[in-house]
């Protein structure tokens, strides 16, 4: 099994890192406060094929999805196993904090803004990681 970093907040609970800016909502205080800075260029806008398969992987990075178009399937895991699954739409946006498991899956073509924070904060870079159980 792959050793979280101290660099990784611990999250009980993943449902902390879903944002629904369509009905207003901002990151909570708590979710800001582990947010490293984002890096403007890493700014860019994704396309996913439909049933599209994404291994369940996580970064030493913060990695965010602002969903535009489809309806994804996110899962999110917290190092100490707790596992959420979240049915998603434009508008809302997933905060995959440093250490966080995720994948997603739609039935239809996703359309989402992606960027996070900067690869030279961490020394590993932000490649998909993945955690042997």
């Amino acid at each position: 099994m792959t050793i979280i970093t101290p660099s990784h907040p611990v999250i009980a609970d993943p449902s902390i890192c879903i944002v629904h800016s369509r009905l207003h909502q901002r990151p909570s205080p708590e979710l800001a406060a582990m947010l490293l800075p984002v890096d403007p260029a890493s700014f860019h806008e994704q396309h996913l094929k439909p049933r599209h398969p994404v291994e369940l992987h996580y970064h030493n990075i913060d990695e965010y999805w602002w969903f535009t178009a489809g309806h994804p399937t996110v899962t999110l895991r917290s190092a100490n196993g707790v596992t959420r699954e979240f049915t998603l739409g434009p508008g809302d946006m997933v905060a995959t904090v440093r250490g966080v498991e995720h994948t997603l899956t739609a039935p239809d073509e996703l359309v989402y803004f992606e960027f996070n924070s900067p690869l030279k904060a961490c020394p590993k870079g932000g490649g998909h990681l993945v955690r042997e159980l």
